[in-house]
C-alpha cells in the first residue's frame, strides 16, 4: 500500500501549473491542460481581472525597484503558441532605444498567484525596455533578471504554485530562466543586492564572467 501511494505521489500525473498530484482528480480546461481543481478554480480568464491583477502587481513590484515611467500599458489575454510561453512582453522601440509602443500578452487560464508572478516578470521586462537598455542583450542576463525578480516576488508571495515555481528557477538547467537567475542571484550579493542587478539589467550587455 505504501508503495502505490508513493508511486501515486511521485510519479502520478501532476498539475500543468502547480505541480501538484491529480491523483485526486483533475480538471481538463479550455485551454487544453490537466490541472488540479485549484489551479482552476483561480483561473484567470478575463481581461478586466487581469487587467486589475497587472495594476495590484505594478504597485507591488515597486519595492523591488521597478518603477515604470509610463502609463497603463496595454494587455491582451491569447492563446499561446508554444504552451512553455505563459506570456510576453513586446515593444517597438527607436534606434536610439526609446519605446514607440507596449504590451503585454498572458495567456488565459493560468491561477492567479501564476498569473501574477508572471506579470511581475514581464513588467521587468517592460521597465528595462522603458529605462532603454540595451537593443542586444546576452538572454542570460534579459531573462535571468526578470526570472530573478518574479523568484524574490513569489518569496514575498508565498503559495503552492510559488514553492513549486521558486523550486523550478532553482534546479532548472535552462541557461536563461535557470541559470541565468542563479548566476544574477550570486552578482547581487556582491553588488548590492536586486538594485545591483537592474542597474546591469538597464546597461549592460552580458552577466560579468565570473558568475
Amino acid at each position: 500500500m505504501l508503495g502505490n501511494l508513493l508511486a501515486c505521489q511521485w510519479f502520478g500525473p501532476k498539475c500543468k501549473f502547480c505541480g501538484a498530484s491529480l491523483s485526486a482528480g483533475k480538471v481538463h480546461t479550455a485551454e487544453g491542460f490537466d490541472v488540479c481543481h485549484e489551479c482552476d478554480r483561480h483561473a484567470v480568464r478575463d481581461l478586466r481581472t487581469a487587467q486589475a491583477l497587472v495594476a495590484e502587481v505594478r504597485t507591488e513590484i515597486v519595492k523591488f525597484g521597478i518603477k515604470l515611467p509610463w502609463g497603463a500599458i496595454p494587455i491582451k489575454l491569447a492563446p499561446s503558441d508554444n504552451s512553455a510561453v505563459h506570456a510576453r512582453c513586446e515593444a517597438a522601440r527607436y534606434a536610439d532605444g526609446r519605446v514607440a509602443s507596449i504590451w503585454i500578452r498572458f495567456m488565459p487560464g493560468m491561477p492567479k498567484p501564476m498569473f501574477k508572478a508572471t506579470a511581475a516578470h514581464e513588467l521587468t521586462h517592460a521597465w528595462a525596455y522603458l529605462s532603454r537598455s540595451p537593443m542586444k542583450q546576452d538572454e542570460a542576463l534579459s531573462e535571468g533578471a526578470p526570472t530573478l525578480l518574479e523568484y524574490n516576488y513569489l518569496e514575498r508571495n508565498p503559495s503552492v504554485y510559488g514553492e513549486h515555481r521558486r523550486n523550478a528557477i532553482m534546479t532548472s538547467s535552462n541557461k536563461s530562466y535557470g541559470k541565468g537567475a542563479r548566476r544574477l542571484q550570486a552578482y547581487a550579493k556582491d553588488h548590492g543586492g536586486l538594485a545591483g542587478v537592474l542597474t546591469l539589467l538597464k546597461t549592460g550587455q552580458t552577466i560579468p564572467q565570473g558568475y
